[in-house]
């Protein structure tokens, strides 16, 4: 967008996700020359906070002072329109993002700004599908919904494995389980007041982002596992995951939006890998107290004032930080053919340093859009990670320490091997 004064604007910036991706940014300038200080602001309401923040990163770099700072609050249309005018896109970090985004979404799509986002609340995204998609569509304006852990890991896997098992079957039914391994992280306050909009509300379809099946006649068939099963190929038991709530919902929109490629029928299932039957059983019991917890304001209220949980700013310890790691696996078959993908995430917290990262990363390539604009599956609308982008951050996730591996012999997949640490 010609004229602007930003590339990107992070929004946010001072809370406790907002922070590591204006430190992410700060590396990512001193360390490329083609990338100018001054196209890129640090906003959110405290002048101070921000202040502090960039006296921070300065650490860093000195140049962080070159960063340009932005002060105003989600819910004034005056700052609103100011901030969007001004940039390319901004990549938000200001939840829960159902109490606290809409105007920023719609503002964005009123004045022309693409927008990044790292939510996991479906019913915020139902809210900017129905509302803002057909519009953003028709103004070329794209607003990239769940652009961390969740779901770019998920969400890029399954589209790169659907693209290799339809280079061996064109048609028939894709069916894909998804199994986390080993991985270490942690939780903050900002994810648990966010998880409230979804836990113990109403059940939302796994559907209810995917328009096109929603209007079509298909009834969605058996899925191929349930929790409990042994998982054959990854020689697993399966364990209900607490975020197959949010990736599923992720998949399926990428599944409407490209229905060519992934087929009617296409299935999505999300466990957490275990390896005995003592294990599942323990796992099935926690999950138990996790949704009572999140859905018992009283609960929830006592673990936070005792300090159990933590509060909003609030988030994983430098050490847990620095030294967390996921591991998914993403199995998938089309008639008798079967594949897979390994996605690592490596030095980092999932949900908040590679969370960051990972945003960020989407958030350059997408103000870049003109000179990758063959390089973007579509723009334009409220799109998933993989439906604009899928093949560029297969590729340019190893930036950020997280990769897409594909294994043709999924026997050669173990999800208990020593080496996914």
């Amino acid at each position: 967008m010609a004229g602007r004064a930003f590339d990107v604007v992070i929004f946010g910036a001072t809370g406790f996700t907002g922070k590591l991706a204006s430190e992410h940014l700060t590396r990512r300038l001193a360390g490329d020359a083609s990338l100018r200080w001054e196209r890129f602001a640090l906003a959110g309401r405290n002048r101070e906070k921000l202040v502090a923040v960039r006296k921070r990163l300065e650490e860093i770099s000195p140049r962080a002072k070159e960063l340009q700072l932005l002060v105003g609050d989600g819910n004034s249309e005056e700052f609103l329109e100011t901030m969007c005018k001004k940039t390319n896109v901004v990549l938000t970090y200001v939840g829960p993002y159902l109490k606290y985004s809409l105007p920023l979404a719609r503002a964005c799509v009123k004045y022309g700004t693409d927008y990044c986002d790292i939510t996991g609340e479906a019913p915020y995204q139902v809210k900017i599908v129905e509302e803002l998609h057909e519009e953003a569509k028709s103004k070329g304006v794209t607003l990239i919904t769940s652009c961390g852990y969740d779901s770019i890991p998920f969400d890029v896997g399954t589209y790169g494995l659907v693209k290799h098992l339809r280079t061996k079957q064109k048609g028939g039914k894709i069916a894909i389980q998804t199994c986390t391994g080993p991985a270490r992280g942690s939780a903050s306050g900002g994810t648990i007041a966010s998880a409230e909009s979804f836990v113990g509300g109403p059940p939302l379809s796994p559907h209810c982002l995917d328009t096109q099946f929603l209007s079509s006649d298909v009834v969605e068939g058996k899925l191929p596992f349930n929790v409990g099963n042994f998982h054959n190929r990854s020689k697993s038991w399966l364990c209900p995951s607490i975020m197959e709530g949010v990736n599923q919902k992720v998949i399926y929109r990428s599944r409407g939006l490209m229905q060519d490629l992934y087929g009617v029928d296409f299935t999505w299932q999300q466990f957490t890998a275990v390896k005995t039957k003592f294990q599942l059983f323990a796992a099935k019991a926690l999950m138990g107290v996790i949704t009572f917890v999140l859905s018992n304001s009283f609960a929830k209220g006592l673990l936070l004032r005792t300090g159990v949980l933590p509060k909003p700013g609030e988030g994983p310890s430098e050490e847990i930080l620095q030294s967390g790691f996921f591991n998914e696996f993403i199995y998938g078959s089309v008639g008798e053919y079967e594949a897979a993908v390994h996605v690592k995430g490596r030095r980092g917290d999932p949900g908040y340093k590679l969370t960051s990262a990972m945003s960020l990363h989407t958030a350059l390539m997408l103000s870049q859009k003109d000179s990758l604009k063959g390089e973007l599956n579509m723009l334009g609308g409220v799109l998933t990670p993989a439906a604009c982008m899928g093949d560029l951050l297969w590729r340019k996730m190893a930036d950020v320490d997280v990769t897409f591996e594909l294994k043709e012999n999924t026997s050669s997949l173990p999800i208990f091997d020593d080496k996914s640490n």
